[in-house]
């Protein structure tokens, strides 16, 4: 029997070691650290960890000293109980901006950059969280983007995730474009003005959807016939059987 309970030991013991080094702890995110707590908790969940103190060694393992010093008293003097959840909520709270500093941030510091609209839509919910609403935060996302896409947007009645997809179509249309551009010559006659580049930038937009809605067309004309060719086929055979 005690040869059998070491053996078990050594099995547990061995499972523990291989869920160990089966976890590859990413560096730890300073500007997101909730995130980095949820890809880390997807490693546990592959590696079949669930036991508090190991999850919470893992992360004082894992984790920069530089980073660790800001929580050195549960380093220390760890906690009896859910000692990874209070290290975990303690790291988030530390880590994380403020609701005012993500406010001020979402007003006043975000920019377009070199960024496709969806994804500058994107970071602005992540700050924005509950405390702005869809109105606001479609205004505030608006603001950001080029003048011209401004004017073609404001008209549509799309909700925010819709129009993202509609934004990024422009920019892919207009990227590189000699169109409207102060860095190469323009096609545009010296008279244009704004609305003839609005007017341009809407026909590019409406020949590239006709386009999508040709080949959407003919896929599902293909997918048709493909049907209609083996049910002849079918009835072809069924016929010769009768015979």
């Amino acid at each position: 029997m005690k040869e059998s309970s070491d053996s078990s030991d050594g099995k547990a013991v061995s499972h523990s070691e291989v869920s160990r080094i089966a976890v590859k702890v990413p560096p730890f995110w300073r500007e997101n650290p909730a995130i980095w707590f949820s890809q880390l908790e997807s490693q546990f969940i592959t590696s079949g960890i669930v036991q508090d103190s190991t999850k919470y060694h893992t992360v004082v393992a894992s984790v920069e000293t530089e980073i660790l010093s800001q929580v050195s008293d549960i380093i220390t003097s760890p906690p009896n109980d859910d000692m990874y959840k209070k290290l975990k909520e303690r790291l988030i709270n530390i880590f994380s901006d403020s609701e005012e500093f993500r406010l001020k941030k979402l007003l006043q510091d975000v920019e377009l950059g070199d960024k496709r609209p969806s994804m500058l839509l994107l970071q602005m919910q992540d700050l924005a969280g509950n405390r702005v609403g869809d109105e606001l935060l479609r205004s505030l996302w608006l603001q950001r983007l080029p003048t011209q896409m401004q004017a073609i947007l404001t008209t549509s009645s799309d909700d925010l995730n819709k129009l993202s997809i509609m934004a990024d179509k422009i920019a892919d249309v207009t990227s590189g474009s000699e169109i409207c551009s102060n860095h190469v010559k323009t096609k545009v006659p010296e008279t244009s003005t704004p609305n003839d580049c609005i007017s341009n930038l809407q026909a590019q937009i409406s020949e590239l959807s006709l386009k999508i809605d040709r080949m959407s067309q003919f896929r599902r004309s293909r997918s048709m016939s493909r049907r209609n060719n083996y049910s002849a086929r079918s009835a072809s055979r069924k016929d010769q059987m009768c015979w």
